[in-house]
Parts: structure tokens; C-alpha cells; sequence
């Protein structure tokens, strides 16, 4: 019998998947911030002479800052800045379309150049890390509990485009919920991190941390910092003299070093502040006893197709074959950019909303109360792809009575729970455990294995090992290294 090699024809059916260029352009809306999407909207108004201004639109009705950031129960910060049938609004199998889309970065046109004309938004699409992006980095190389780790993001999110962080501890603490020591110690080690300065409240604040970090601690650098920069400006030093007790020499030494000393620590990278470019993407308002969302739409050009050329492709007969193609083609283009930016809002409001229902518990007591939420719970409720609940909240920011949150920042892991249907929050157990550990006999210290048992009685269940993984996480010692001979 012969083994030689046979040819032959055969058929296969399969099925593949092709991202058409409407299925880019929806992508691509969603995924825009609302400071990428008013750029585009205005390139649309330039390139694409079907499109008009609605003059008629009535114009978003603006929200109070001030409804928005009342206080619940103790004062919380503001930000310097500012159902329908279950279907995924964007048709899309989005697990399989991302990666295409992600292959090359999608970067918005500024060419608007209305508005504010001192304003450049080109450093937003930058690919250079930002401050932000930098100190985040940062935040598991200082020692951080979870919980910590938490604090840390809302206060890096707090600092200004210079690293200044204008708000008080006990402030912060207030909006948060938690203890004030606490906010201070996620303070101390935002400090510690490059660039130094960073994390102040004021120039004095940031001068002395550089100060300390370059040795000139409990000096005429020190002294000089904390009573005297008005009469450095004013170039009184015999006024500083006097009043520190160091000689001329010491004190005009100690200026040379202040003036070597960095005023703005995060300048120098490029600029995502929120009182430039974080604009928030929607609005939770407390109204009664119930978390009202709305999309913020108020700096977004309500557009509309010019009647004008509805009508000339109404009348084909009478409009030559080569404009009635091309206006044919431009009247696609805009109905296309038109529904997916309507589709984009429906989308992040009903996203927005089910997160807040979520996180409710959140809203009415503070950051303990954050609730463990994945992407896919809030996928199922809004009845969407998971990567579409991905999209919509990646980079996108509410403004809330508790301040200003990337949306991003309510999804969180999950420890079991008994005699309830609801879970906690792995960030509350492990700020729980270091309350426990906190609160023993120094001479007779919790075990791993009793702080598993007291977490049960009070309803949450973990492994030793979990205890002990968090415990180690937090860089809390073991019992017997805890424990103190009196």
C-alpha cells in the first residue's frame, strides 16, 4: 500500500469576528473622558459640514457646587473643580475587540481653540507619566496596609498640579470617616516619596520636608523656613538674626539653601491636575435620602444635522450625483458620532448609578463602609460586557458629597461573611484587624488564631493564613514579636 502524500479539498465553517469601523467609533466614544469628547465634537463641527449647533437644545441645567459636596454628618472636601431593558447599548463582544483597539493609542485632536485660550490640553494625551501616575506607583513601596494604600490614592488625587495637598488632616479625615492619626501617617509617607516636597499644605510645609531630607534639621535652614520667608522676600536679615540668635553668616548660608530648594516639586511633569483637567464625568447629589446621578453635559456642544442637507439628499433628483454621494457619506458619518455619544451617556449614567446603589453604605459613612464591588457585578446589574463597565469608568471621575472619585476607585475585593447577605470589604476587615490588634493586652497579644476567631463572632470568616497574609501586609509583627514584658 503506498504512504505517499494525497491531495485534496476540503470544507470548514467557522466563525470570526471583524471590528467594523462603526464598532471602532464606539469604542473609541466610550472610552473618551468628557474633555476628549468636547474636542471631538468640536472637530466634528469643523470637518463635517452637515453638523450644526442646536440652538434650539435646551442647555443642561447646571448643579450647585455647593448641593454637591454638602456635608453628611461631618464636613467633607471639596473639589477645586470642577433602567431600561438589560441589553449592551453598543452591541459590541468587547472581550475580543479591545485588544485591536488597544494595539494603537487613540489621541484626541485639540484643535478647538475656543474657550479659555491659556489653556493647553495637549500635555492630557501625553504618553509621559504624570505626577499622579508617578506617586501611585510609589504607594506599595512606603508600608502600607490595603486600607492605607486607599487613603493614599484620595489624598495623591487631592494634590494640585505643583504637589500641594490643600487641605487639612482632620479635613480629610472628616470626608473619610476615619481617624485623623491615620490620614497623617498616609501623609507622612506620601512625603517620603520622590520628588521630595511633594504632600505639603503650604511653601513652608514643603520647604522644611526638602529641608529635613537634605540634613538641615533643627538648623538656621529650619529656623529660617518656619518664621522668617516674608523677610527673606522683604530682605530684612537683620531682622532674622535677631529674632533666631544665628550670625549674618549663618543665616545669609542658610538662604543659598533655601533658595536651592524646589518651591514646585510636581512641575515638572506634565499636567493631569484636577483643577485643569479632571472635570468630573458625572454628579451624585444627596436630594432627601436618596443619591441622585446625572452626566455632567454642561461644556458639551449639543449638535445637530443642518436641515439643510436633510433636505438636499431628501431630493435626490434635483442634487448633482457627486455632492449627493459626499453629502450622503458626511450625513453617515454624523448620525454615527451622534447616536454613540448618546449611547456613551446612557451608558456611564446607568453604570454610575448601580455603582452608587452598590456603594451606598459608602456614601452615608465613609471609607470602612467601602463595599466590595468587580466589574462584573456591575455588568450583570446594567447588563452590559464587563469590558464596556471597564471603559466607561477607566479615567472618568463623579463629584460626590464625599469629593472627587474616579469611578474606578469604588471596586474592591471581598472577604466572606456569615448571618448576612452581604460581604465586606477587604479594606474594612483589614482596618478592623488593626483596630483588634490595637486594642489587646501588650502582654498577652492576639494569636492568628483568636483574632480569626473574634473576627467570626462579629460575622467575618477568614483562613488563618488570610489573618495572617493581612496582618503581614499591614507590617504588623507576629503575637510573640508583639509581645511585651511589663
Amino acid at each position: 500500500m503506498s504512504n505517499g502524500l494525497k491531495l485534496g479539498l476540503s470544507q470548514k465553517m467557522s466563525q470570526t469576528l471583524k471590528m467594523t469601523p462603526e464598532m471602532r467609533l464606539a469604542i473609541k466614544i466610550l472610552q473618551l473622558n468628557s474633555i476628549e469628547l468636547k474636542d471631538q465634537m468640536f472637530e466634528l463641527l469643523e470637518t463635517n459640514p452637515v453638523v450644526e449647533l442646536d440652538e434650539t437644545a435646551e442647555k443642561p441645567r447646571e448643579i450647585p457646587l455647593e448641593k454637591l459636596t454638602e456635608p453628611q454628618g461631618t464636613e467633607a472636601i471639596q473639589s477645586k473643580e470642577f433602567q431600561e431593558e438589560s441589553r449592551d447599548d453598543f452591541g459590541v463582544d468587547w472581550q475580543k475587540y479591545i485588544a485591536d483597539s488597544e494595539a494603537t493609542e487613540y489621541k484626541v485632536s485639540s484643535s478647538y481653540s475656543g474657550g479659555d485660550e491659556e489653556t493647553s490640553y495637549e500635555n492630557f494625551v501625553s504618553k509621559k507619566e504624570t505626577l499622579h501616575e508617578f506617586l501611585i506607583a510609589q504607594l506599595p513601596e512606603v508600608n502600607l496596609s490595603q486600607t492605607e494604600e486607599k487613603i493614599g490614592e484620595y489624598l495623591i488625587g487631592l494634590m494640585d498640579r505643583n504637589g500641594y495637598i490643600r487641605h487639612k488632616p482632620e479635613q480629610i479625615a472628616a470626608a473619610l470617616k476615619v481617624e485623623t492619626s491615620l490620614v497623617e501617617k498616609v501623609l507622612e509617607a506620601i512625603q517620603s516619596m520622590d520628588p521630595v516636597g511633594v504632600g505639603a499644605y503650604d511653601l513652608k510645609d514643603c520647604l522644611l520636608i526638602q529641608a529635613k531630607e537634605e540634613g538641615y534639621g533643627g538648623d538656621a535652614v529650619e529656623a529660617v523656613i518656619q518664621s522668617h520667608l516674608e523677610d527673606i522676600a522683604n530682605n530684612k536679615l537683620a531682622n532674622i538674626v535677631k529674632a533666631t540668635g544665628y550670625d549674618l553668616e549663618e543665616i545669609t548660608s542658610a538662604i543659598e539653601v533655601i533658595k536651592s530648594l524646589n518651591p514646585r516639586p510636581g512641575a515638572a511633569f506634565p499636567s493631569q491636575s484636577s483643577d485643569v483637567f479632571v472635570v468630573p464625568e458625572v454628579f451624585v447629589n444627596k436630594v432627601d435620602d436618596e443619591y441622585v446621578v446625572t452626566v455632567n453635559e454642561k461644556d458639551l456642544p449639543p449638535l445637530r444635522i443642518s436641515p439643510l442637507y436633510k433636505n438636499a439628499v431628501k431630493n435626490k433628483d434635483k442634487t448633482e450625483k457627486e455632492t449627493y454621494e459626499f453629502i450622503k457619506d458626511k450625513l453617515e458619518a454624523a448620525r454615527s458620532f451622534i447616536k454613540y455619544v448618546d449611547r456613551r451617556k446612557e451608558t456611564i449614567l446607568n453604570i454610575a448609578k448601580s455603582i452608587v446603589s452598590f456603594q451606598r453604605d459608602f456614601f452615608d459613612n465613609g471609607i470602612l463602609h467601602l463595599k466590595p464591588l468587580t466589574l462584573q457585578d456591575v455588568a450583570s446589574e446594567t447588563g452590559v460586557h464587563e469590558s464596556t463597565v471597564s471603559r466607561a469608568t477607566n479615567g472618568k471621575y463623579a463629584q460626590t458629597p464625599r469629593g472627587l472619585f474616579e469611578l474606578k476607585f469604588f471596586f474592591s475585593g471581598a472577604a466572606k461573611t456569615t448571618g448576612s447577605s452581604d460581604d465586606i470589604s477587604t479594606l474594612a476587615v483589614k482596618r478592623r484587624l488593626e483596630e483588634l490588634i490595637k486594642s489587646e493586652d501588650p502582654r498577652k497579644p492576639y494569636s492568628d488564631s483568636k483574632l480569626v476567631s473574634m473576627l467570626k463572632k462579629e460575622g467575618i470568616v477568614l483562613a488563618r493564613r488570610t489573618v495572617a497574609k493581612y496582618r503581614i501586609e499591614a507590617n504588623i509583627p507576629s503575637s510573640s514579636a508583639r509581645k511585651k514584658h511589663i
